[in-house]
């Protein structure tokens, strides 16, 4: 039963989710481009690493992938 218990831990863990700017409370955003974008880093990282990022308030380079999103400015 303990490993069961273990195993669906981990398994929670590792449950990608996406991080902007990386790590929780950085700034990321670029100045506006051409096309009137700001463009925002994310990483797409497990869920114990964004926690363990929240209680260290430091980004750990650890992700599944990363990448950049687009937002028209209003």
């Amino acid at each position: 039963m303990l490993g069961i218990v273990v195993i669906v831990a981990l398994a929670v863990l590792a449950i990608p989710i996406k991080a902007r700017c990386g790590a929780p409370g950085l700034s990321c955003a670029s100045a506006l481009d051409a096309h009137g974008y700001v463009h925002y880093y994310y990483e797409v990282e497990p869920l114990g690493v964004f926690l363990a990022e929240v209680a260290t308030g430091s980004n750990i380079k650890v992700f599944y992938t990363s990448g950049e999103d687009l937002e028209k400015a209003s």
